[in-house]
């Protein structure tokens, strides 16, 4: 059996049918990008899924039909915003961890990866990626916890140790985002992930994509606010983003200080 091409089948299947938001945000991206878009495609993308257009709806403050949430962003907010609400209402719902398999909660998992998120856009200039791109990237780096937990609640894997799957599970995470539209720099990041950081298609952003992680796990396991373990980020990572400790440390905690539950910004 092809367990790669198998996983990915599996888990695009699973996330699609599970997380309309995560589907929504390759469509989104799809029409900013379309020359001239018109009301009939925003109004397409709107009313597709009800259950979805009342969630984006809620979230953004409105109390209007399709067809007026489809003018009130064709006309007035822009199509950036309703990528942003998409983004946003996903975050709400993309990390849960239905099995408890990995000493973590959902709640903890999505808190460390909006962070995260927010910690590659801060750099996105540096990285020479759009904020969108940068912030996704940060976004899925720990989104094979996820995978792992889905793929063994449908027995597609057996046990119940991540470590054993974790290589796959990055493979199989990227190629189940790919099939849903999301872009090449996004799903290449997440399948590098799991690699030697020199063997990576994007050393720069790994190592600070490594180190914000590496923190941010360090808080967690710690139970602190602080981010006294610091002083343990590995030499070749910071060497790698030219930045130093103080700078990275700073930046992680104002993320972490302004973080909200992750409904209040990208």
């Amino acid at each position: 059996m092809n367990l790669i091409a198998t996983g990915d089948e599996v888990l695009s299947t699973i996330l699609q049918e599970d997380y309309s938001s995560l589907a929504l945000l390759p469509r989104v991206e799809k029409l900013i990008n379309k020359e001239d878009p018109t009301l009939e495609d925003v109004l397409n993308l709107c009313s597709e899924n009800q259950s979805l257009l009342d969630k984006l709806t809620r979230r953004a403050g409105f109390n209007q039909d399709s067809e007026g949430f489809a003018k009130e962003i064709l006309f007035k907010k822009g199509l950036s915003f309703l990528k942003s609400l998409a983004i946003r209402t996903m975050n709400q719902e993309v990390f849960q961890l239905p099995l408890g398999l990995l000493g973590i909660n959902g709640t903890i998992l999505k808190k460390r990866s909006v962070i995260l998120a927010r910690f590659t856009k801060h750099y996105y200039d540096l990285l020479d990626l759009s904020a969108d791109d940068a912030y996704l990237c940060g976004l899925f780096f720990n989104f094979g916890h996820v995978s792992f937990e889905k793929l063994v609640q449908v027995q597609f894997l057996s046990g119940n140790n991540f470590d054993d799957y974790r290589n796959d599970c990055a493979k199989w995470t990227a190629g189940a985002l790919g099939d849903i539209g999301f872009d090449h720099v996004i799903t290449s990041f997440i399948e590098d992930s799991v690699q030697d950081l020199f063997s990576t298609s994007f050393p720069l952003g790994q190592a600070l994509a490594r180190i914000g992680n590496g923190l941010l796990i360090n808080v967690e396991e710690s139970s602190s606010s602080s981010f006294r373990g610091s002083s343990g980020i590995d030499r070749n990572l910071l060497d790698a983003t030219g930045l130093t400790t103080r700078e990275i440390v700073n930046v992680l905690k104002d993320l972490t200080r302004d973080y909200k539950g992750g409904t209040n910004h990208q």
